[in-house]
């Protein structure tokens, strides 16, 4: 649009024009901006004051006359159209619109009407963006253009109103899509937002809900006075808690509801958010799980009861198969102990009288030299070692009591047997100060029966018997490199295994049976330091 000619500029000057000339009638080189520097009358300083008022006023002001142009404007106004205001004054507003049809519209119901008329349109500033803006233009009488009528527009910028409308139309798309029933009521209770979790919880639409009173229009059942509710939330801003609602077809609703309060500015409820999830599923569950779970628990105390009489029954059961391996034990033991006393009183004492015989004979028949005597000795030698070999069996099955101070001796004496198949290695790795006799008896017997089982069926060429510490357990244990355990040892079905862990369990002691990887079986009694004295 082209700027118009302004030939009476000076004619068309506002109020604020004649506020710039001073009492003379000239101008005042040292006048402030737009306004006189030393008013001299009441009107004068009235003027001064309107000039101050319109033109730093925070909100953009301008006037035009009936055609549209600019009379006057603001200096918030040079700023959202971003014109010099000598620049502005004379040119048609219509310039600065992006919507000229609406202002052309705003514009004749200016001329038509009496009263403030507002508009909303978009103003398109010589730079920069458009600028949504609504115009209140207001009918006002020029006092310099002989009772000419102006409209004095309010120009309120909505950017910023638009922004937080947009933000707000999100947060309510978003607040839509929340499944849990979002209700915005006011001092009085009154529903003042229903989002459509809300519509499909309770079956009302947004329309029936709005300015409804919510604890009505739900039938709400408070666990408590709805009274004390109110104190906790205008004690601590929020309240959450179980709340049974109705809807609209009549079915009871179990909510788990938070309330907000949101104060006004001197500290007054002005509004309460209230965030309600459906727990009615919850519920049921919950309520049939405590019937299942009482169920359960009777069902529990029958099987206890069951339980303990059986438990009973295996205790007796396993007190009668101690009391058995025992009886094995002292039966073993005794058998080894008639075998050795057979062989030393009997073999032994045969062979010994044998022996003298056949010593007693050769010299005989050296004295006559009657035959060489060196086969009568080697005989002698032959028996004499036969004794020494049977000694051995007999010391070997019927050991005598192992006493603490014994122990190592007995150890030592146990692996250089001359009776082993396979060649035997100590290995002591640590100080080992055994006090109890008891336990020093029962791990030597332990130790022999599996260095007698090492020999007799893993078939290896090296058992090691090795005494180590390990953390708080002293650890006797017998290795070899041999074919490893059968199946059958390693479900403990093998009597020996149960004498053996007999003698463990009877000293506090633990043990374990295992094949190693690189080949043969291990058998280790792991014996607490606690209870070494």
């Amino acid at each position: 649009m082209k700027k118009q000619p302004q030939p009476a500029r000076k004619e068309k000057r506002s109020i604020r024009n004649g506020a710039e000339r001073n009492s003379n009638g000239g101008r005042d080189g040292g006048s402030s901006i737009r306004g006189l520097r030393h008013p001299k009358t009441e009107l004068e300083s009235a003027i001064q004051r309107y000039v101050d008022l319109y033109d730093f006023a925070p909100i953009a002001y301008v006037s035009f006359d009936r055609a549209g142009r600019i009379e006057e404007a603001n200096l918030a106004a040079t700023e959202l159209l971003r014109e010099p205001r000598d620049l502005l004054i004379g040119r048609p507003f219509a310039f600065y619109v992006a919507d000229l049809d609406s202002f052309l519209q705003h514009l004749l119901y200016c001329r038509t009407s009496q009263q403030q008329v507002e508009t909303e349109l978009q103003l398109k500033p010589r730079k920069g963006e458009r600028i949504p803006a609504q115009l209140l233009s207001t009918p006002i009488t020029s006092t310099t253009r002989d009772g000419a009528l102006l409209y004095q527009t309010a120009i309120i910028d909505l950017r910023e109103r638009k922004t937080q409308e947009r933000v707000l139309t999100e947060q309510a798309r978003l607040l839509d899509l929340s499944t849990d029933a979002i209700i915005v009521r006011d001092a009085e209770d009154r529903v003042t937002y229903w989002n459509k979790g809300a519509e499909k919880i309770y079956g009302y639409a947004r329309e029936e809900a709005l300015g409804k009173v919510v604890y009505e229009l739900l039938k709400t059942e408070d666990p408590k006075a709805r009274s004390k509710i109110y104190q906790k939330l205008l004690r601590d801003n929020r309240w959450e808690g179980e709340l049974v609602h109705t809807r609209r077809d009549g079915k009871r609703l179990t909510m788990f509801s938070r309330w907000s309060l949101d104060r006004d500015a001197q500290g007054n409820c002005a509004f309460v958010l209230e965030t309600n999830n459906d727990i009615t599923q919850r519920k049921e569950a919950e309520a049939a799980l405590r019937e299942s779970k009482n169920l359960l628990e009777k069902r529990v105390r029958s099987r206890t009861a069951e339980l303990h009489a059986a438990n009973s029954e295996l205790e007796d059961e396993i007190a009668r198969r101690k009391g058995l391996e025992g009886q094995i034990l002292e039966i073993s033991d005794r058998e080894q102990e008639r075998l050795a006393q057979e062989l030393h009183d009997g073999l032994c004492q045969q062979l010994t009288a044998i022996g003298f015989l056949a010593r007693a004979t050769a010299l005989s028949l050296k004295n006559r030299r009657v035959v060489q005597t060196d086969d009568l000795e080697k005989i002698a030698k032959l028996i004499n070692a036969s004794v020494m070999d049977a000694r051995n069996i007999a010391r070997d099955l019927h050991k005598e009591e192992i006493d603490a101070a014994g122990f190592l001796p007995a150890l030592e004496h146990l692996v250089d047997r001359q009776i082993w198949r396979t060649s035997c290695q100590l290995d002591l790795r640590t100080e080992v100060n055994i006090e109890d006799d008891n336990v020093a008896s029962q791990l030597y017997r332990i130790l022999r029966e599996a260095l007698i089982n090492a020999n007799k069926h893993a078939r290896a060429t090296q058992i090691v018997l090795e005494v180590r510490r390990l953390k708080n357990h002293l650890v006797f244990s017998v290795s070899d490199n041999g074919v490893g355990f059968s199946r059958k040892l390693k479900a403990g079905r093998g009597l020996g295994f149960h004498i053996m862990l007999y003698r463990a369990q009877s000293i506090g002691a633990r043990l374990e049976f295992e094949s190693l990887k690189k080949g043969g079986s291990r058998v280790a009694c792991y014996l607490p330091l606690t209870i070494q004295k």
